[in-house]
C-alpha cells in the first residue's frame, strides 16, 4: 500500500484536539472522544484535488506505539499530517521523530493553534517536522502536497501560511486569508473514519460533529477562537448544511450530532432557518451545540427543541462580576442566570462551563463560582482551570507575572493548574475544583433530577456508569501517562504526558 498523504492521530493520549478547546478528556464531565473533523476537511480537499489519502485516529483507538509505526511503515505514505494541541505536543513531536527514524523519506507536516504560535520553536528545536500550516490549512495543505510533488506549478514561497526551514533558518510566508465561503469546502471524509469509535456517552449511538460556522467576535483573553479561526462569524448556508445532515443520516445512519464551535446561535435569523429546514425535513435526529448566554431568547430555544435540540452548553466562565468584566465576556451574571431558566422554560437541558484561576482571582471569587452554579443550577457542568495558550491575552498576563509553569503548560489541560493566581497556589486551584465538582456532583436532588431525566433504563445505566466513574476520578486523582516509547520498547525519559506528582506542586 502506498498513499499520498495520511492523516492521523498521534497514539499520545485521549484529548480534545480542536483549536478552540485542548483538554484531556477525563478532565471534563461529558467524556467523548469526538470525530477527529479538522482531518476528515483536510482529507476531503485533498481527494478533491485527486491526492490518495487515508486519516487513521491512534488516539481514541488506543493503538499502542508500535502497532501505530508498524501500520505506518504499511502505509508508506509521502507525507504525514497532524493535528498538534498545547497539552500533546511534546509526545506528539517525540512521536512524529520516531515516524521519521522508521521512515526516512516521509515529510511530517504539522498545525494547530499551538504550532501556529510556535512554527519557529518548533521548527528549530525538531527537524523531524518539515512544515508548519498556520491558521486556516485545508487548501495550504494541498497547494503543499502538489508542489512538492510537481502537481502543480507553485512554489513554496507562493503558498500563503506556510512556515518551513530553508537553508538553517526559517522561512513564513504571509498569512493566509480566512475562507469566505464555507460552502465552497467539500464536506469531510467521514468514509475515512471509524465512526463505531464516536458515540454518545448518553445513548451509546453514533454521533458526529458539524462544522456550522467559524470565527467569533468576541474578545475573551482565554480563548483562542478567535485567534485561530478570525473575528467575522462566517455561517455556512441552510441549505448544505441540511443537505450535510441528510448525507450523515442516509449514507452513514448517523442521527446524534454536535454543533462544533462557540457562535452557533450568533444570528438569530439564521438559526431560526436551519430548526424550521431541519425540522421539515422529517430528518429525525438529535442534536447539542454551544451558545452564549446573551444571544438566545425563547422564541429560538423553542425553535431548536421542535428541530431536534436537546442541550446546550455555555462559558459562563464566573460568577463574579469583577472576572466577567477582565476577561471581556461582555455577558453579565444576570444574562446567565436568564439564559438557564429559558433553557428549562424550553424543555433544552444545560452544560454550564466556568474557568477560573485567573491572576487576580481569590477564595471570594471561587465563592461566587460555586454560588452561581448552585443558583443556575444547570444539567451538567464544568470548572476548569484557566489555561494559558499560546497567542492568547491571559498567556501574556501570566508570563509577565511570572506564574506560569512552561513544563504544566506542555503537559497541562483544563483540570491541572499550569498557574497560580496572585492569592491562590496551584495546589489550592487543583483542591478546590476537586471539592467543588464533588459537591456539585453529589446533591441528592441533582442525582435523582439526572435519572429521571434520562428516560430509559439504557441511558440511565449510562449515566450511573459515568458518575461513578467521575466519582473516583475527583476522590483519587491520579494522572494517567501515555509514554512515548523507544523502538525497543523503553521509555523515553522526560516524555511523559503528564509531569509526576512533585512538579504539580510547585
Amino acid at each position: 500500500m502506498s498513499v499520498d498523504v495520511l492523516l492521523l492521530q498521534p497514539p499520545t493520549g485521549s484529548y480534545r484536539r480542536d483549536d478552540r478547546c485542548q483538554s484531556r478528556v477525563e478532565d471534563q464531565t461529558i467524556q467523548i472522544n469526538f470525530p477527529p473533523m479538522d482531518l476528515a476537511y483536510h482529507a476531503a480537499v485533498l481527494r478533491h484535488e485527486g491526492f490518495s489519502c487515508l486519516v487513521r485516529d491512534y488516539s481514541t483507538r488506543g493503538t499502542p506505539m508500535e502497532k501505530a509505526l508498524d501500520e505506518i511503515r504499511e502505509i508508506r505514505p509521502a507525507f504525514v499530517f497532524f493535528s498538534s494541541t498545547q497539552p500533546t505536543q511534546r509526545n506528539d513531536l517525540a512521536f512524529a521523530g520516531k515516524i521519521r527514524s522508521a521512515s526516512e523519506d516521509v515529510a511530517i507536516i504539522l498545525r494547530g493553534e499551538s504550532a501556529t504560535y510556535r512554527d519557529e520553536e518548533i521548527l528549530t528545536q525538531f527537524p523531524q517536522v518539515e512544515y508548519i500550516l498556520r491558521g486556516e490549512s485545508e487548501e495550504t495543505l494541498a497547494e503543499l502536497v502538489g508542489c512538492i510533488q510537481g502537481r502543480n506549478d507553485l512554489s513554496l514561497d507562493r503558498i500563503a501560511g506556510l512556515s518551513f526551514t530553508r537553508e538553517g533558518r526559517v522561512a513564513k510566508t504571509p498569512d493566509r486569508p480566512f475562507i469566505k465561503d464555507l460552502d465552497s469546502l467539500p464536506w469531510p471524509a467521514r468514509d475515512l473514519l471509524d465512526q463505531s469509535l464516536y458515540r454518545s456517552p448518553e445513548t451509546g449511538n453514533v454521533m458526529t460533529t458539524l462544522h456550522a460556522a467559524r470565527g467569533c467576535p468576541y474578545p475573551c483573553i482565554f480563548c483562542p477562537a478567535p485567534l485561530a479561526s478570525g473575528r467575522p462569524v462566517r455561517m455556512r448556508s441552510v441549505s448544505d448544511l441540511v443537505e450535510e445532515i441528510r448525507h450523515c443520516v442516509d449514507e452513514h445512519g448517523i442521527r446524534e450530532f454536535l454543533f462544533h464551535g462557540d457562535t452557533f446561535t450568533y444570528s438569530k435569523k439564521w438559526v431560526l432557518e436551519l430548526c424550521a429546514a431541519v425540522d421539515e425535513a422529517w430528518l429525525d435526529v438529535r442534536w447539542g451545540c454551544n451558545s452564549r448566554v446573551d444571544t438566545i431568547d425563547l422564541e429560538m430555544l423553542e425553535a431548536m427543541k421542535r428541530a431536534g435540540c436537546w442541550v446546550i452548553g455555555f462559558g459562563v466562565e464566573s460568577g463574579h462580576e469583577e472576572t466577567l468584566e477582565k476577561i471581556r465576556k461582555a455577558a453579565t451574571r444576570e444574562d446567565i442566570v436568564n439564559a438557564f431558566k429559558l433553557c428549562r422554560q424550553a424543555g433544552i437541558r444545560s452544560h454550564a462551563f466556568f474557568v477560573f484561576g485567573f491572576p487576580w482571582e481569590g477564595p471570594e471569587h471561587l465563592k461566587a463560582d460555586l454560588k452561581l452554579a448552585r443558583e443556575i443550577d444547570p444539567d451538567f457542568f464544568d470548572l476548569n482551570i484557566a489555561y494559558p495558550l499560546p497567542g492568547t491575552e491571559l498567556e501574556a498576563m501570566v508570563r509577565e507575572r511570572g506564574s506560569v509553569d512552561r513544563e504544566l503548560v506542555d503537559q497541562g489541560g483544563y483540570g491541572l493548574p499550569a498557574t497560580r493566581t496572585d492569592f491562590l497556589s496551584r495546589e489550592e486551584l487543583e483542591r478546590w475544583r476537586r471539592k467543588a465538582l464533588l459537591s456539585l456532583y453529589l446533591r441528592p436532588g441533582y442525582i435523582l433530577r439526572t435519572l429521571v431525566h434520562a428516560g430509559s433504563p439504557r441511558k440511565a445505566w449510562n449515566y450511573f456508569r459515568a458518575g461513578w466513574t467521575r466519582f473516583f476520578q475527583l476522590v483519587r486523582p491520579v494522572p494517567k501517562t501515555y509514554p512515548v516509547t523507544s523502538s525497543s520498547g523503553t521509555t523515553d525519559p522526560g516524555l511523559s504526558l503528564e509531569p509526576q506528582r512533585e512538579k504539580e506542586r510547585r
